[in-house]
C-alpha cells in the first residue's frame, strides 16, 4: 500500500530525535501510520521535494557525521551543497524514527562503492536523489533499493534506449507510440536502478545486460538464492519512483512535508 502527500503525524511530547529546527518539523509517520511500527512488517519508502524543506537548510549540516560533512563540502556550488546536506539529514531523521534510535546513534555509513549501509544492524537502507527530489527506503526484511526520477526526463530516454534495454525489452517498447515508449523507458530505467542498488552494484552492471520483467522476482546476483521484486510506486504524476525489495513484504510509501505549528503539513 502507499500514501500520497500524507498528513504528517505530530511527534509525541519529549521524543525529538535531535535538538534542531529541522528535526522539530520532521514527521513520525505517514498519516496515522508510524514509521517505527510499520517497519516491523513493511518496507518503508519516503519521498521529499527539497524545496519544501529549504527553510531548514541551516540546521541540516549539524545532523551529519564528519564523513557526510566532507562529502557535502566537496560540492562546488552552494545549491548542490545545500541539497546534499538536506538529503543526508532527512535520511538520518527518517532512519532515526523508523529504527527508534537517537539520530546520533544511527549507524549510517557507506561501503566501498558509496552505498549507504547500517553497520551492525539487521537492516538495509537506500537513498536516491534527482533534481530537487529525494527518495529513501529502509527494510528489516532483506536488501532494498530505491530510485526516483522526475517524470519530465522521459523525453530524453529514447536517446539511450539501447543502454537501458535488454533485447526483448527493446523489441517490446519499440512497438509503442512515442510518448508511451518514452514513459516506458523511464519506468524501466528507474526499476533497474532500484534493482541494481538493492544488489549493491549500482551502474557498475550495465542495464542492457539483463532483463527485468514486471511482476517477477529476480535473483540479486547470478546463482543467488536471494530474490527481489521491483515495483513502481504511485506517488504522483511529477515523479517516477521504484523500490526493489523482498517480494513477500509489502511496501508503505508516501511523500513527506514539514510538520508546521499545530501539526499541519
Amino acid at each position: 500500500m502507499s500514501y500520497v502527500s500524507a498528513r504528517p503525524m505530530v511527534p509525541a511530547h519529549g521524543r525529538r530525535p535531535a535538538t534542531s529546527a529541522l528535526a522539530s518539523v520532521f514527521p513520525q509517520g505517514f498519516g496515522d501510520v508510524r514509521f517505527d511500527r510499520a517497519v516491523a512488517d513493511h518496507v518503508l519508502v519516503a519521498v521529499f521535494v527539497l524545496d519544501d524543506w529549504r527553510a531548514w537548510t541551516d540546521g541540516a549540516l549539524a545532523l551529519l557525521d564528519a564523513r557526510e560533512r566532507m562529502r557535502v563540502e566537496r560540492q562546488r556550488r552552494d545549491a548542490h551543497r545545500d541539497s546534499l546536506a538536506l538529503a543526508y539529514a532527512l535520511h538520518r531523521l527518517f532512519l532515526s524514527h523508523a529504527l527508534e534510535l537517537p539520530i546520533e546513534d544511527v549507524p549510517l555509513a557507506r561501503d566501498a562503492r558509496g552505498r549507504p549501509v547500517l553497520d551492525g544492524m539487521p537492516a538495509d537502507t537506500s537513498l536516491a536523489h534527482a533534481d530537487a527530489h529525494v527518495a529513501m527506503a529502509v527494510s528489516l526484511h532483506g536488501a532494498v533499493g530505491v530510485d526516483i526520477e522526475p517524470a519530465h526526463r522521459a523525453v530524453v530516454m529514447p536517446e539511450i534506449a539501447e543502454r537501458i534495454c535488454h533485447g526483448d525489452e527493446l523489441a517490446r517498447l519499440s512497438g509503442l507510440h512515442d510518448a508511451q515508449r518514452a514513459a516506458g523507458l523511464l519506468d524501466l530505467w528507474v526499476r533497474k536502478e532500484a534493482y541494481l542498488k538493492a544488489a549493491g552494484v549500482g551502474l557498475e552492471r550495465e542495464m542492457d545486460t539483463f532483463a527485468l520483467p514486471e511482476g517477477e522476482a529476480q535473483a540479486l546476483h547470478p546463482g543467488d538464492a536471494m530474490r527481489v521484486g521491483t515495483d513502481l510506486l504511485s506517488l504522483g504524476p511529477d515523479i517516477v519512483c521504484a523500490v526493489a525489495k523482498a517480494p513477500d513484504v509489502a511496501c508503505v510509501a508516501g511523500r513527506l512535508r514539514p510538520m508546521l505549528e499545530g501539526g499541519a503539513p
